[in-house]
């Protein structure tokens, strides 16, 4: 499952798009990897708090969990706002996920990157980075294209 994310990360988030202003899907995905600041887990030998709370104590900035189930994409945001319950439950407040379902039906253009996903993938960081690498988002041209719906679905 790590090379099948690893590979979604390579061919489809590093891929630079006119959808995104002509950036890379995440901008953020491919630098990580590269620096080995992304970890990369599967949610299975080890529970999700197991997960949360490793990535917590590690080096890592921000981490890709992959849960192999398949879930509705109506159940998406139900299952980040779990997470981020979780995060808080465990005390680590400073976090928030950010959940991408292969199901989700949200497209720019007839683009859908999350359908290209190799399964239900949780992504946890500080929020500080988070709203950073979204301020500096919104200096560019990256969300010109998104459509109503989108924005509302990434809660913009």
């Amino acid at each position: 499952m790590e090379a099948s994310i690893k590979d979604y990360i390579d061919n489809v988030l590093r891929e630079k798009r006119d959808e995104f202003g002509g950036m890379a899907v995440c901008p953020f995905a491919g630098p990580e990897l590269d620096a080995n600041k992304l970890m990369i887990d599967v949610i299975g030998n080890k529970n999700l708090e197991q997960l949360m709370q490793e990535f917590a104590a590690s080096d890592y900035e921000s981490a890709l969990f992959a849960l192999q189930e398949d879930l509705p994409h109506e159940d998406t945001k139900a299952f980040q706002i779990f997470v981020n319950k979780l995060l808080r439950v465990n005390g680590l407040r400073t976090y928030k996920s950010i959940c991408f379902n292969p199901n989700d039906e949200v497209a720019i253009d007839g683009f859908n990157p999350r359908a290209m996903a190799p399964c239900f993938l949780i992504n946890i960081a500080d929020k500080k980075v988070l709203n950073k690498a979204h301020k500096s988002l919104r200096k560019t041209e990256y969300y010109d294209k998104l459509n109503k719906e989108y924005r509302r679905f990434l809660q913009l």
